[in-house]
């Protein structure tokens, strides 16, 4: 069995139906509450939240578009799914006029059933985490700008502005961990396409043999479920030609709609222009992409940014961590200022988190002895850093371990697998760094 927290409410007034269905759908992981008259699934709704509700559509007593109409008028995006006969196909029509999400002809077919429940759960999801992203896109706006001392952030605000308000695709270029996707994220945030979805997707994680299902597939691809927003493709120089040729033509039939309905945004750490010399990335694709190009500088250009943004992610950590950190001593700053950030913003991000993670109940001022080891000595007069090979490998693996948790909220099997590395080394590596899981359950 899978471990699945939504809860689905199934209506039919077959018992046995219910009972059947219910047994395949909570085989699944699901946690199924059935019954056989509308009016009880209302109270039960009424009472108890469901993520997806699955009903008849003709039932003694209340009728299932009745029902759906009285669902609507509660919660108007829980999906439903009506289950129908043959002889009633033009009332499942009705239904999807009124919000149905879908309907599937009776006799069911589980496989089937299961697929469509899969679906719109996860559109669900894609959907929730827009309207989160939407819930907190001013104040990642007002953070994107309060964090911004340097000239060359500020003289970028008001090209990032200008990109949102017009309607083409944007190439983002910029080393890795400086920016690129919040940039991405301002834009879509700024644009006429904020209400609609913003996907990414990372093409260094592509499978080769499985990206026009991943992209392009008719029902849950990418691409369809960027419909009408915005499509983010993270390191686009990953994507094999084959798959830059499937994306160009994607590119040249919207290029002929009169509005395309979804606007790509790709970010690269590559000089595309020499990759397309040499033959690794088509040129005609990069002229799609390039119709606006935005540069995200590093941050070692960008140095006066560094306070703000250390104050930025003291406040996001110690929060989160549970830690009374106020600031960082005058000492652990001028370490903070000279080191050159190879990593960008992420670098520095990951530096604090661990950071405030090392430090004792009743600490409030974030001291070098907080920072990784290989950070804590300077070649003053040469301006290098006295790491040792095995220190930095070391600081470089904790940084990953925790990128990857993050990602995946502390889950360490998936964190397992985007390491390529085994749940059981996972937590070896884990305890000898003193990574505790449960720092990472709040971020996704």
């Amino acid at each position: 069995m899978k471990d699945n927290p939504n809860r689905l409410l199934l209506v039919d007034d077959e018992p046995h139906f219910c009972r059947v269905m219910a047994m395949h759908l909570e085989d699944e992981g699901y946690q199924v509450v059935t019954t056989t008259q509308a009016t009880e699934a209302l109270e039960y709704f009424q009472r108890e939240p469901f993520h997806l509700i699955i009903t008849d559509l003709k039932m003694p007593g209340m009728d299932g578009l009745t029902f759906l109409e009285s669902i609507r008028d509660i919660s108007p995006s829980v999906p439903v799914i009506v289950l129908t006969a043959y002889g009633t196909v033009e009332t499942a029509v009705q239904s999807m006029k009124l919000g149905a999400f879908d309907y599937i002809l009776k006799p069911v077919d589980v496989d089937e059933l299961k697929i469509l429940v899969a679906r719109a759960l996860h559109i669900q999801e894609i959907t929730r985490e827009n309207v989160a992203l939407k819930a907190s896109l001013s104040s990642i706006y007002r953070d994107f700008t309060l964090v911004t001392e340097s000239p060359a952030m500020q003289n970028l605000i008001p090209i990032i502005s200008k990109a949102a308000e017009v309607d083409a695709h944007i190439l983002i270029r910029g080393e890795t961990g400086a920016g690129k996707e919040l940039a991405a994220r301002v834009i879509h945030a700024s644009s006429p396409r904020r209400e609609a979805p913003f996907v990414v997707v990372d093409c260094a994680f592509l499978d080769p043999e499985a990206v026009e299902d991943t992209l392009f597939e008719k029902d849950h691809g990418r691409v369809k479920l960027a419909q009408g927003g915005t499509l983010l493709l993270d390191q686009v120089e990953e994507l094999s030609l084959k798959a830059q040729a499937r994306l160009l033509r994607y590119l040249e039939e919207q290029r002929k709609a009169t509005k395309s309905q979804v606007r790509v945004i790709a970010t690269t750490t590559k000089n595309l222009e020499e990759m397309a010399t040499e033959g690794t990335f088509r040129q005609e694709l990069l002229y799609r992409l390039r119709v606006l190009e935005i540069t995200v500088p590093p941050l070692r250009d960008r140095k006066e940014d560094i306070p703000t943004l250390v104050s930025c992610f003291l406040k996001r950590y110690s929060d989160r961590l549970n830690t009374p950190v106020e600031r960082v001593s005058s000492k652990t700053m001028e370490l903070l200022m000279a080191y050159p950030w190879p990593g960008n913003v992420r670098e520095l991000e990951n530096v604090i988190e661990g950071a405030l993670a090392l430090c004792e109940e009743g600490e409030r001022v974030l001291s070098k002895k907080h920072l990784p080891p290989w950070m804590r000595t300077k070649d003053q007069e040469k301006g290098t850093w006295k790491g040792s090979l095995i220190d930095t490998v070391e600081s470089l693996e904790q940084e990953l371990i925790i990128q990857a948790l993050r990602e995946y909220g502390g889950n360490q099997t998936r964190a397992a697998e985007k390491l390529g590395i085994t749940r059981r080394m996972l937590q070896y590596k884990m305890k000898k760094y003193e990574i505790k899981a449960k720092r990472f359950l709040g971020y996704r």
